[in-house]
């Protein structure tokens, strides 16, 4: 397997982001001219859906600020020192901030820890920066703490917010940010690189589709081996209908897998058995490899259960942003399949 840099990983920080990604070069030059002009706002709001480089843009253009003798086309030297401390993790000018423990809330101590250090001046002269991820993780309290840098923030500032759903910011804090938005890359630009990083050893055409046009997604399905698990979720679909497999234990696996990459395929699943349901040969399929498969699961499931369980899959992907319990969140939504599919028990597969 082709080792991928650890920068577009949904890891990155400054000292490992290396390059802007072949499609956000157009919103690399603009955020240069910004700052060029001296227009570059003291907030941005980074949005887009999960996997198509808002973090790696972020990581990226701190460091480029952050460096001592950027090149020619604004990118970090990674050799100076202010490269460097960023590579060690101990820039004292540059913060990232993320929740304590994975799937938790950004608190209001983490925020008034940041607002002290913003209030005073840079070690190095020059900008002072701060990136929070997920931003929409900030609880109530955290979010109006922001409030008070956000609106009097000290000169040469940036705070970067990232998020894939920028909704759930309260709207004080959203109107006070310049909003970036970061859309899905063309196949031309995204395929060849991902094909350059992944080799030959995975189908990154398929890999693309499967998740959604978003190339970093693409990247972390390749790597979380989530491909080899599409059929077993579909195999878990099948038993439950039929009475052969306990809901709680599947949801054990499918959260060992990945709850949030789970049940999206499901919801992918379900939308592609509505097509198949209700058209003999549907224009588009996004799991059209495994409709074989997706036929013989809708013709033991009634239209009205289909469009019952995109609603809860709907609403399953929104609690899974919050604290919910995954676990939980699964077991009831697999249960709610068997419950509702126990007459197909009867059927033949």
């Amino acid at each position: 397997m082709t080792d991928i840099p650890s920068g577009i990983t949904s890891g990155t920080t400054p000292g490992n982001a290396g390059q802007t990604l072949p499609w956000q070069h157009a919103r690399w030059q603009e955020m240069l001219a910004w700052r060029a002009s001296g227009r570059l706002p003291h907030a941005l709001l980074l949005c887009g859906m999960r996997g198509v480089g808002k973090q790696h843009f972020a990581a990226t253009f701190a460091q480029a600020l952050l460096c001592v003798q950027p090149a020619s086309d604004g990118q970090a030297c990674q050799v100076c020192r202010s490269c460097l401390l960023l590579r060690a993790g101990t820039h004292p000018d540059y913060q990232q901030i993320t929740p304590v423990e994975e799937g938790k809330s950004i608190l209001i101590d983490q925020i008034r820890e940041l607002n002290a250090s913003l209030a005073f001046k840079s070690h190095a002269g020059g900008y002072k920066i701060a990136a929070l991820w997920p931003a929409d993780r900030m609880n109530t309290a955290a979010a109006n703490a922001l409030l008070k840098t956000l609106e009097e923030p000290s000169a040469h500032t940036l705070l970067m917010l990232i998020t894939s759903r920028p909704a759930a910011l309260p709207a004080t804090v959203r109107s006070r940010c310049q909003r970036i938005n970061f859309t899905l890359p063309p196949a031309d630009l995204a395929l060849p690189w991902l094909r350059e990083r992944l080799g030959a050893t995975h189908d990154a055409a398929q890999l693309l589709a499967l998740a959604g046009g978003a190339p970093l997604k693409a990247i972390a399905l390749a790597h979380n081996g989530m491909p080899l698990h599409r059929t077993a979720l579909l195999d878990d679909l099948d038993g439950l209908q039929r009475g052969l497999a306990d809901p709680v234990a599947r949801a054990a696996a499918w959260v060992e897998w990945g709850a949030a990459d789970c049940v999206e395929w499901l919801f992918g699943y379900i939308v592609d058995m509505i097509r198949l349901k209700s058209a003999a040969h549907p224009p588009r399929l996004k799991n059209r490899d495994l409709d074989v498969q997706l036929q013989r699961i809708c013709k033991r499931t009634e239209l009205s259960v289909l469009y019952r369980h995109l609603e809860r899959t709907q609403d399953a992907l929104r609690l899974l942003s919050t604290q919910v319990n995954a676990q939980s969140l699964l077991e009831d939504a697999l249960i709610g399949w068997a419950v509702d599919n126990a007459a197909a028990s009867s059927q033949p597969a």
